[in-house]
């Protein structure tokens, strides 16, 4: 099944926080790696929350809208020793990032496993980000997402 089909419920759930980069989905053997044209200087901070960490990065993933037709973005976040990536939506340029983003009740806890990062609660699920800052997204081995590096 389609890795963002499967996982659509959750994506859209996550439309609050992330990195941002520009992202292209393909299969393992024909994943684009071209720069997407994201205008970084509308990145607007937003105020800190309770429950913040640290933002570690953002990535945009341009294949996928919320429900609402907003794009979204992944963001990894830093809480302690404990890592998170959990989605945020915005429309246009007009990102809001915060250097101590809130940590959504939904983002996923992931662990740093060698070169890459490995969901806790889906460990089929895997991230690493390559030498041009893009964030690959694998599923089951099979790299569902490329996404460029915003932030």
């Amino acid at each position: 099944m389609n890795y963002f089909l499967k996982h659509a419920g959750k994506l859209l759930m996550f439309a609050a926080v992330i990195t941002i980069a520009a992202c292209n989905s393909d299969t393992k053997t024909g994943a684009s790696t071209d720069t997407a044209k994201v205008d970084t200087t509308t990145i607007k901070p937003k105020p800190a929350a309770a429950d913040s960490g640290h933002l570690v990065g953002v990535w945009h993933d341009e294949t996928i809208k919320s429900d609402k037709g907003e794009q979204i973005a992944y963001e990894v976040v830093s809480s302690g020793k404990k890592i998170y990536i959990q989605a945020i939506t915005f429309v246009g340029n007009d990102l809001k990032v915060n250097d101590t983003p809130p940590i959504s009740p939904s983002a996923s806890e992931i662990k740093k496993d060698g070169d890459h990062f490995v969901g806790v609660e889906r460990p089929a699920e895997t991230y690493k980000v390559d030498d041009k800052g893009n964030l690959l997204i694998y599923d089951n081995g099979e790299l569902v997402a490329v996404c460029k590096k915003l932030l």
